[in-house]
């Protein structure tokens, strides 16, 4: 089991980054063979397809639980969303580039994230006072989650391209801009209640 699983397991952390660079199209098995330091008919005993190894490299690696002692806050729910997509960021980077190629990673979004996600959907049903429908409540996530990828996405090319530190864009606590937007929409005012 060890060597096997091992093997499985590098397949998949190489053919993730490959993908997050390349795309589905641009990547291939014998690329993923040569990183892995497998031949190709070895990735054959692990996957059946390109493709199957493409759909293994969507699935987060690394959740992000909440303290169960406490009721998380709205910026402990954007928190967690933002470790989850820094953690598993090529991942995400594969979801939101390739959905429009392979409609499946959408199914595999709503199965991984958003249907795991109590702490969200809690979250959704508050600040909205139980208003949303459904399908609202998937675009504000996927929104929110689209958010934190970008942000993410940036500040990472921003160390690529930018050697300077006062050259910088800085986002300050993501997370709590990120929940005020939620909470109090573009303006960013809360409401006092005079009653």
């Amino acid at each position: 089991m060890g060597a096997k699983t091992d093997t499985k397991k590098k397949i998949i952390q190489k053919a993730r980054k490959l993908f997050a660079e390349r795309g589905f199209s641009g990547a291939t098995t014998a690329e993923i063979a040569r990183r892995v330091g497998v031949s190709e008919a070895a990735l054959y005993k692990h996957f059946k397809s390109k493709k199957e190894i493409f759909l293994a490299c969507i699935t987060p690696s690394v959740h992000v639980k909440l303290d169960e002692n406490k009721e998380p806050d709205v910026q402990d729910i954007i928190q967690a969303r933002m470790d989850l997509v820094r953690n598993n960021l090529d991942s995400f980077n594969i979801l939101f580039r390739e959905s429009p190629y392979h409609p499946e990673l959408a199914k595999m979004f709503l199965d991984q994230v958003y249907a795991q996600d109590q702490n969200m959907k809690q979250l959704m049903s508050k600040v909205s006072d139980g208003n949303l429908t459904t399908a609202q409540s998937l675009l504000y996530e996927i929104a929110i989650t689209s958010a934190i990828w970008a942000i993410l996405n940036f500040e990472k090319i921003q160390e690529q391209v930018t050697s300077e530190p006062s050259e910088k864009m800085t986002f300050g606590n993501v997370a709590e801009e990120i929940a005020g937007f939620v909470l109090n929409g573009v303006s960013g005012k809360q409401e006092i209640n005079n009653g």
